[in-house]
C-alpha cells in the first residue's frame, strides 16, 4: 500500500535524524584519531630531522579524562540533553521545518522531530567526559525516542525514565544496588547526618554507612580515636578533633586533655602536652644550616652564602663570615664591596624590622 505524503515526510525526518545523529558521533571520533596521527607524525619528524631533543609532549593531550561510573555518565548525558531543551525552547527556533510539522502533522513544536535533531547534534559537546556521554547517548537513543513521543505535558521525568526505569544504571535517591534496595535507617537522617549510604542512587554499593571524618560505627554515631564527643542528644552525636598535640585520644579539645602526647611534644603537669624545641640542641643541623622550630617539629635551613655557620637567615645571621667576606657591622659583606653597599644592607634590614 503506497505511503501518503504525510507518512513519507515523517519517515524521512526520522531517517535524517538517525543519519545526522550518527554522523556527528562518527565525525568526532575521526577528528580525535586524526589529531593523534598528526601529533605522532610531528614527533617522529622532529626526532628524525633534528639533533636536539624534541619538545616534551603534554601527556594530557594523549590521556583521556578519568572515567566516571555508568550512572554518572547517564546523568551527564541527561544534563546535556536538558541544556539542549533549554537552548531550543519555543521562541528561539520559530518557523522552518518545525513550523511545517506543526501545521501538516499537527505535532507540537515541543516534541517536533527537527527540534530533536537540533538537540542531538549539540549533545555532549560541553562536557569533559564527552566520549562516555556520546556512548551513553547511542545506547539511550531508543528510549529517548519513546520519551519524545510522550505528551510533553504529561511525560515522565527524563532522568527517571532513561537512567532508572529503562537503562537501569541508577536508582532513586536513598536506594542502592542491583535491585534499588532502600538504604537502611531514617531517610531524613541517614547515618545520623554524618555519612552517606554506600551506593546511594546507583546500582552499586552495599547500603552500609560511609562515615564522615571523625565519625565511626554502624550508624556513624561514635567518634574515632582522635576525636571527642562535644555534644550528644537523642538523635545525634557531634565529634570534634583533639588538640594537635594529642595522640591516642582525648577527653576534651585542649592540650591538657590528651591521653598521650605526639612525637615532638612532651607532657607538662601544669600545661599538658607542650612543644619540644628541638633547636635547643645546637648540633641538630649541619654547620652550614640553622634550625627553625615549628609546632611538633623543626626544619634545617641553609645559611646565607656569606656565612661560615649561622644562627639565622641572611648575611646578618652569620656566626662567622665565609671566605671572601668580611664583617662590617652586623653583616658579612663581600671584600670587594664598598661602604655604600654595607650601608644599603643595613637600611634594608632596618626597614624589614
Amino acid at each position: 500500500m503506497a505511503m501518503s505524503n504525510k507518512q513519507l515526510r515523517g519517515k524521512n525526518v526520522k531517517k535524517l535524524r538517525r543519519v545526522r545523529r550518527k554522523h556527528v558521533f562518527i565525525t568526532m571520533g575521526r577528528f580525535r584519531k586524526s589529531d593523534l596521527k598528526i601529533l605522532v607524525v610531528f614527533v617522529v619528524l622532529t626526532t628524525a630531522l633534528c639533533s636536539v631533543q624534541p619538545p616534551a609532549i603534554n601527556p594530557g593531550i594523549l590521556t583521556q579524562s578519568k572515567q566516571v561510573g555508568d550512572c554518572q555518565a547517564c546523568k551527564i548525558f541527561i544534563e546535556s540533553f536538558k541544556r539542549g531543551l533549554e537552548r531550543t525552547a519555543r521562541g528561539k527556533y520559530e518557523g522552518g521545518d518545525a513550523a511545517w510539522e506543526e501545521e501538516k502533522l499537527k505535532k507540537s513544536y515541543k516534541r517536533s522531530e527537527m527540534r530533536l535533531i537540533d538537540i542531538q547534534e549539540s549533545i555532549c559537546k560541553e562536557t569533559k567526559h564527552s566520549s562516555q556521554c556520546h556512548l551513553m547517548a547511542e545506547k539511550a537513543e531508543e528510549y529517548i525516542e519513546q520519551w519524545w513521543a510522550q505528551d510533553p505535558d504529561e511525560s515522565d521525568d527524563l532522568f527517571t525514565y532513561i537512567c532508572i526505569d529503562n537503562m537501569k544504571l541508577c536508582c532513586p535517591e536513598h536506594h542502592y544496588g542491583k535491585d534499588c534496595t532502600p538504604c537502611p535507617g531514617d531517610h531524613e537522617n541517614l547515618c545520623n547526618g554524618h555519612g552517606k549510604c554506600r551506593g546511594d542512587g546507583t546500582r552499586k554499593g552495599n547500603g552500609t554507612c560511609l562515615c564522615d571524618a571523625g565519625y565511626t560505627g554502624e550508624n556513624c554515631d561514635q567518634c574515632t580515636v582522635d576525636y571527642y564527643i562535644s555534644n550528644r542528644d537523642e538523635k545525634s552525636v557531634t565529634c570534634w578533633p583533639c588538640h594537635v598535640s594529642c595522640s591516642g585520644g582525648c577527653r576534651q579539645g585542649t592540650q591538657k586533655d590528651c591521653v598521650a602526647c605526639k612525637t615532638g611534644f612532651i607532657f607538662d603537669v601544669d600545661e599538658g602536652c607542650i612543644d619540644i624545641n628541638e633547636c635547643d640542641d645546637i648540633n641538630k643541623c649541619t654547620k652550614d644550616q640553622f634550625c627553625m622550630n615549628s609546632l611538633g617539629s623543626f626544619m634545617c635551613m641553609a645559611c646565607d652564602k656569606s656565612c661560615a655557620g649561622c644562627h639565622g637567615d641572611g648575611p646578618d645571621g652569620c656566626r662567622k663570615c665565609a671566605k671572601g667576606y668580611s664583617r662590617k657591622g652586623e653583616f658579612c659583606i663581600e671584600d670587594r664591596e664598598d661602604e655604600y653597599q654595607s650601608e644599603k644592607l643595613a637600611n634594608t634590614r632596618s626597614e624589614e624590622l
